[in-house]
């Protein structure tokens, strides 16, 4: 599986934004994703925390995704939470820009599906098509 490198609409990169934007050590990214946990956990999301990596399972990038999401952080420079999902890798430079990014998936989830049938906060079958009178 190829990942491609993403960045959100309107967003700017680590170049155009600044070193000091983005999270300057190892230990803030890590309590910006602690923070993106915190959100998630309010607006009723599940995540799965373990080092430098929080899983997203209830969260899909579109039908027919049955990985979940996956948020990460890095050790080494740049800093940030690389959200991971549907084979793209997108950067943000705070817990409140991934989940802004996150924000219409979770709304989706929160919807049943009406092109497979799956409950709300379920994923979506494999090879679901959704109704495209939903869109």
């Amino acid at each position: 599986m190829s990942l491609s490198l993403t960045h959100p609409a309107g967003a700017e990169t680590q170049a155009e934004a600044g070193v000091s934007a983005w999270p300057a050590t190892a230990a803030t990214a890590g309590a910006e994703l602690a923070r993106l946990a915190e959100l998630l956990a309010e607006a009723g999301v599940t995540a799965v925390p373990a080092a430098g990596v929080l899983a997203v399972p209830g969260l899909a990038a579109g039908p027919g995704d049955t990985a979940g999401i996956r948020v990460r952080t890095t050790s080494n420079p740049p800093h940030a939470l690389y959200v991971i999902a549907a084979g793209s890798i997108t950067p943000h430079a705070s817990a409140d820009s991934a989940f802004a990014h996150l924000h219409p998936l979770i709304e989706a989830a929160a919807r049943p599906c009406d092109g497979c049938g799956a409950q709300a906060f379920k994923p979506c079958n494999p090879n679901c098509l959704p109704d495209p009178s939903t869109d």
